[in-house]
């Protein structure tokens, strides 16, 4: 007889996202993978009833409400709720790319015990699902998990779950925004062993009610999100050289796929419009 395929556990928080939810349970519910439990956790909704309304019409995914605690929290309930051997997170406005997404992941770690964590790429997209033209690099080197927080999309990673559970490493639940580049980086210094998927998994909605965005407009959020940062890195006693060195490699990889996507549609007038913007944003900056 045929063993039976592990089971994936996803986990979604969710709050006030009725909009693009059902887009996600029905990706998930589209995943060719057979053995899936997805958890949705309703974080305090205050939609008049929208998001209990369309989990109710979802019988296959196990969902509960409950007060507002906040999205770490959350995470850290769904985790250490979920049963099966590998557990990811994925967000209630994002999607996955296809229906073998889940399944290449699962079986990268079944087939590679070596591993502790699979990674694929993240496909970036439009508020309506089209993907943007010019995708952002994602080809790092793993041991700049440490100063890129965040350069690994949770919708696009698969851990095993007992794992996290036994070394009690989850969320940090005193953090507001950068807490999934957090637990990335804690699990590279805990040593745990990074595998790559050349394909994308995740699809990573960019819309105007984004958290993140949100944050970036509101001066309050930015200076939080910055003081959270300085905070990690005196945390882990990260270098400042290395830091900076990360970013200009960053920054020079996003620039090189902006003027390749720009040279590939525009041409020459192109590349010099996105020329002119980073000159414009550096000069505004100084």
């Amino acid at each position: 007889m045929k063993p039976k395929s592990p089971l994936v556990s996803i986990v979604t928080p969710t709050y006030n996202s009725a909009r693009y939810l059902d887009d996600l349970l029905r990706s998930v519910e589209a995943q060719d993978y057979p053995r899936i439990e997805h958890i949705v956790i309703d974080d305090g909704s205050s939609d008049d009833g929208a998001t209990v309304a369309l989990l109710r019409r979802h019988p296959r995914v196990t969902w509960w409400s409950r007060d507002n605690r906040g999205q770490y929290a959350t995470l850290n309930e769904g985790f250490r709720a979920a049963t099966g051997e590998f557990v990811t997170t994925i967000s209630a406005d994002d999607t996955y790319a296809d229906a073998g997404a889940v399944g290449a992941m699962a079986r990268f770690l079944t087939e590679h015990s070596q591993y502790d964590v699979v990674q694929g790429y993240t496909q970036h997209i439009d508020e309506n699902g089209k993907p943007l033209a010019v995708q952002p690099y994602e080809s790092y080197p793993y041991w700049m998990l440490q100063y890129k927080l965040g350069f690994i999309l949770h919708c696009s990673l698969l851990v095993r779950r007992a794992k996290l559970i036994q070394d009690d490493l989850l969320f940090d639940e005193s953090l507001r925004y950068a807490g999934d580049g957090d637990w990335m980086a804690r699990m590279y210094l805990k040593k745990y062993r990074f595998g790559r998927i050349e394909r994308c998994v995740g699809a990573y909605r960019h819309h105007g009610g984004q958290v993140s965005l949100i944050a970036t407009r509101d001066q309050s959020a930015s200076a939080y999100k910055r003081q959270e940062r300085a905070r990690i890195d005196q945390k882990y006693g990260r270098s400042n050289i290395l830091r900076r060195l990360v970013a200009v490699y960053d920054t020079l990889q996003q620039r090189r796929l902006k003027a390749l996507g720009a040279w590939r549609a525009r041409g020459l007038a192109g590349v010099w419009r996105v020329s002119y913007d980073w000159f414009l944003r550096e000069r505004d900056d100084e």
